[in-house]
């Protein structure tokens, strides 16, 4: 009866929260853990994320990957530097079952270096929760940068990166109740340099040799902060690449500050007394003469009606549409057929125009700096997505060519 009643009812073991820590100094234990594989790669192809997680501090490391085969490489020389830098040898390491971690080379590493590799049960992610929980924080944080910033996917390494390098700054120790950096390095962090995500900045351009009154900034994007030296990470816009510099201003403008301020500057207009609403001005200070006639009423309202699309705003609440119009305010004959864009193509001005947007040739294109900018983007999306392999010339084989088609693409608004 026992029997029978566990095969129905049995569930998971809970596993109760902590209230004492576990080590006493850092390096004594260390969670990893591996998430991926992302579907869009980063900018140096990257696909996978290791995540080491200190457990006294809660000190966090990422080390981005193309492969899983490169785990081991990565962390082998992570512990070499981290053990140099703190002067303590790391003690314990806790990982799952993955493949990447259970391992001959890390069997090896961990008995050369008298470390014990301490794994979690099968299925069993709640006995690596430290570092299971930070995966999850990071990746939400990052979904939510990337995402609220209007950002592309492939920046998503450089977000985790700061993402990382925020958390060790404010994240605070419970039990221990100070911040991880002040654990790891002995003194209170200092945050004043911090900047919204994705905001727009400016990078001194101190690269190229600049005429007299060329621009000194080049537009860029902000994506973080540097490891290995004190500078910010932008993407510059232009050259279409990430740099690190510290000659940056930054726009950290909340979205929606500029239309507020427009909307507070439009009601000190409306709320000013040197500007009279319509029905507050003086019948005795108007002449006889500026009284207009009922037709001519009718004319201005007509007029009006025509300025609508200039005063949208206005005209909505004042004038009624009609679904219907009078037969003299139809321009051109009724009866003929509806006109698209080709039929204007034929036209001498239309071809024109299109031979100085669109350029026939590549001779023309390389003479526009807007086509060379959209050339080097596409190239290089080609080189992140790595659509084509280099291989030898088939002998006895046509070879398909291909073509450029240079055509401004329209979004639905034009």
């Amino acid at each position: 009866m026992i029997i029978k009643r566990q095969k129905g009812k049995i569930v998971k073991t809970f596993f109760k929260s902590k209230d004492i820590g576990s080590t006493s100094r850092p390096l004594e234990l260390r969670h990893i853990d591996l998430f991926g594989p992302v579907t869009t790669e980063s900018l140096y192809g990257s696909k996978y994320a290791l995540v080491i997680v200190d457990d006294y501090n809660r000190w966090t490391w990422v080390k981005f990957l193309r492969s899983k085969d490169c785990a081991y490489d990565v962390f082998s020389s992570f512990c070499t530097q981290i053990q140099s830098e703190k002067e303590m040898k790391i003690l314990k390491v806790r990982s799952d079952h993955g493949g990447e971690f259970e391992n001959e080379p890390f069997e090896s590493f961990s008995e050369k270096h008298g470390i014990i590799h301490e794994f979690s049960s099968p299925r069993t992610p709640q006995q690596n929760g430290v570092v299971e929980r930070k995966n999850r924080t990071l990746q939400e944080m990052v979904r939510t940068m990337i995402h609220e910033n209007n950002l592309a996917k492939h920046l998503w390494a450089e977000a985790v990166n700061t993402t990382s390098y925020i958390q060790n700054r404010i994240y605070i120790r419970p039990i221990l109740e100070k911040t991880a950096y002040e654990l790891f390095k002995e003194r209170r962090p200092n945050i004043s340099y911090f900047h919204q995500f994705g905001c727009i900045c400016y990078i001194l351009n101190t690269k190229l040799y600049l005429k007299k009154f060329d621009a000194k900034a080049q537009r860029g994007i902000f994506l973080g902060y540097s490891k290995r030296s004190k500078a910010y990470r932008v993407y510059n816009s232009e050259t279409l690449c990430v740099e690190e510099s510290m000659h940056v201003k930054f726009d950290d403008k909340e979205p929606g500050n500029e239309t507020s301020k427009q909307d507070e500057s439009f009601a000190d207009i409306q709320d000013s007394e040197d500007t009279p609403e319509p029905n507050q001005i003086d019948a005795s200070k108007v002449s006889p003469e500026a009284v207009p006639t009922p037709k001519a009423q009718e004319e201005v309202a007509f007029d009006v009606a025509q300025d609508g699309s200039q005063q949208a705003d206005q005209s909505k609440n004042t004038f009624k549409y009609k679904s219907s119009h009078l037969e003299d305010q139809i321009i051109g004959n009724k009866e003929s057929p509806r006109r698209t864009r080709s039929y204007f193509i034929p036209e001498e001005s239309m071809i024109g125009l299109l031979s100085v947007i669109e350029p026939t040739t590549v001779d023309e294109a390389l003479s526009d700096d807007g086509w060379i900018l959209a050339m080097q983007e596409e190239l290089n999306q080609f080189q992140r997505n790595d659509v084509w392999d280099l291989v030898p010339k088939p002998l006895k084989k046509n070879i398909i060519g291909t073509k450029w088609v240079f055509r401004n693409k329209l979004n639905e608004q034009g």
